[in-house]
């Protein structure tokens, strides 16, 4: 609540001297001519000088009182609970800090190998999509991981406490906390001597960037600096792999698009952050020796997807009885072509990170120095096969037995490329990136968590139907074995 300002005219202070004041007022108002031949005395004058004085003087000190910005905010004790300042909204904001806190970050941080020479790896975006993936992946072989995420809502923040509650089940602490707040940065370099960092935290999405373009260049260029920041004055600074796009590849049209190729050219703001996050990343890598490793992902689809992703969208929207849109581009002259993309199988793509973890070389800074050059590298990763949208939704009509009532209309300008096909040959030399997952292999794993997840009731009735079907069809199958 606003302070409340004491001393104004007519509410505070004397009663009396409110009310003498008040009549000379009402007199001047309606007697101006004949007030001006009234000459008060001196010491009347002083008197009201007086008075006025010491109520402005009131009001400022009480404004100074009671306004929130008087006194400076109180010291955090180095145990004490502390908020972050920089997360999504007022009402995201996370507790952070504390001798308990502490504690579990270097639990799940602790590496639980045998050997004991597993890395130590900070997944930052962990409630995200790739990152809770690609967490629980290193988790399983036995790496220390701590996950760090802000849960803002670009989509359903219960879907991201979903993910985090899968990871707490294998013991993996997702932070709450936002990448941009160096202070939490330097605490968690601080705790933890991580080996490596996976950087997943961005802002996703073509399209959103026509709403909300700063949210953009926070996330994905301020939050990426910052976490550099952290990054080459820790000791010892870790080796950082990190979430770049296919989308940088932009208006180019050499296909299949290749690391080679120019990127110069982004047909989206999204693009161009991700662009910015790679000449950042070299001018890091250059100056202190940081080892940095970009990943382009091209087009990630499966079990815990993104709410804003086409297969996603489309299933619920399939299921719901309501139209879905699928754009077609403009090739020469009238001809038409649907949209393609190089969907990519989530598993496909975690294996492409954990081996670029595996193979980044160290970092050779010290105290903020670079002592040597270090690893400055960059991957496409991708399926190799494109397939267009039509044939997405025809097997998604498939699966979920629902017909789609389509509605085809022109691609309009809003940062989507019409194609991506990914050369994957630099992946598969250097990080032995092989993708192993078709798209309906893929789609159909897919639908059945969606099912499970959002439709249990839906899903048990086709598991009963599925399996009904199964029997018949084994018993007619083992009639027409038997008669030849």
């Amino acid at each position: 609540m606003a302070p409340q300002l004491t001393g104004a005219p007519g509410t505070a202070g004397a009663a009396g001297g409110a009310a003498s004041v008040k009549p000379q007022f009402h007199h001047f108002h309606h007697h101006r001519l004949a007030t001006r031949h009234h000459h008060p005395s001196p010491t009347s004058l002083l008197s009201k000088l007086a008075f006025w004085s010491v109520c402005s003087l009131s009001l400022l000190l009480a404004f100074l009182l009671l306004s929130p910005s008087a006194a400076p905010a109180p010291r955090a004790a180095p145990d004490s609970p502390r908020r972050s300042l920089h997360t999504s909204s007022p009402s995201a904001a996370a507790t952070w800090g504390g001798a308990a806190w502490e504690k579990k970050v270097r639990a799940s941080a602790r590496v639980r190998r045998a050997n004991g020479r597993g890395l130590t790896v900070l997944v930052t975006g962990a409630a995200g999509f790739v990152g809770c993936h690609a967490a629980a992946a290193l988790r399983r072989r036995g790496d220390g991981v701590l996950g760090l995420d802000n849960f803002n809502d670009y989509y359903d923040p219960a879907l991201k406490r979903g993910r985090a509650a899968l990871l707490a089940r294998s013991g993996v602490y997702v932070v709450d906390g936002d990448i941009a707040d160096a202070e939490l940065l330097a605490k968690l370099f601080d705790v933890v001597p991580f080996t490596h960092v996976l950087h997943l935290a961005a802002q996703a999405g073509v399209r959103h960037a026509l709403v909300d373009p700063m949210s953009y260049v926070r996330a994905n260029v301020g939050g990426f600096v910052a976490l550099l920041e952290a990054a080459r004055m820790a000791n010892p600074q870790p080796a950082i792999v990190w979430a770049s796009s296919s989308s940088v590849y932009g208006l180019n049209s050499h296909v299949p698009f290749s690391e080679h190729d120019r990127t110069d050219r982004p047909a989206s703001l999204y693009a161009a952050t991700k662009k910015a996050g790679e000449e950042i990343a070299h001018a890091y890598n250059h100056i202190y020796g940081l080892s940095l490793t970009a990943l382009r992902f091209f087009t990630v689809y499966g079990p815990w997807g993104r709410p804003d992703m086409a297969y996603f969208f489309f299933t619920r929207d399939i299921l719901a009885g309501r139209p879905i849109t699928v754009y077609e581009s403009a090739g020469g002259g009238t001809h038409q072509t649907t949209i393609s993309r190089d969907f990519t199988y989530i598993d496909d793509i975690v294996k492409g990170c954990v081996g670029a973890l595996d193979t980044a070389g160290r970092s050779t800074g010290s105290g903020g120095k670079k002592r040597g050059p270090a690893p400055f590298r960059t991957y496409n990763l991708g399926n190799t096969s494109p397939v267009p949208v039509t044939q997405l939704v025809d097997l998604l009509e498939k699966l979920l037995k629902v017909k789609a009532v389509r509605k085809i209309v022109k691609m309009p300008r809003n940062g989507d490329v019409p194609y991506t096909h990914a050369n994957i040959s630099l992946a598969q030399r250097e990080l032995g990136y092989r993708p192993s997952t078709d798209l309906q292999t893929g789609l159909k794993k897919f639908v059945r968590w969606y099912l499970e997840y959002y439709m249990p009731g839906f899903a048990g009735k086709q598991k009963q139907h599925g399996s009904s079907n199964s029997k018949s069809s084994r018993g007619r199958s083992g009639n027409t074995s038997s008669a030849r």
